[in-house]
């Protein structure tokens, strides 16, 4: 399909950046999960909770690297876009 990036076409800072965003991801889902399992909180709670301390450290991250938030590839900042966007998601689905 003509116009549509997929991921081997990305160049390798945004390979990257999507590689530490899919792993924080994967650690933030069952620890939420555990940690909901064992409180009386709900589930989608605690995952936006985490989701929005990940943006707050991605914020700081881009921050301390001095990155361009309007840079061509992506960045911490566009890492921190997206947790504040599922942190919103997960906020209002709760």
């Amino acid at each position: 399909m003509p116009g549509r990036r997929v991921y081997s076409d990305l160049d390798p800072q945004s390979r990257f950046r999507v590689r530490v965003f899919a792993f924080k991801l994967l650690t933030v889902i069952p620890i939420s999960v555990m940690i909901a399992g064992g409180q009386p909180l709900p589930l989608l709670q605690v995952f936006a909770f985490f989701c929005a301390w990940h943006a707050v450290f991605s914020g700081i991250a881009a921050l301390l690297l001095r990155q361009s938030y309007c840079a061509p590839a992506l960045t911490a900042w566009d890492e921190m876009a997206a947790f504040c966007g599922l942190a919103l998601l997960a906020r209002l689905a709760a």
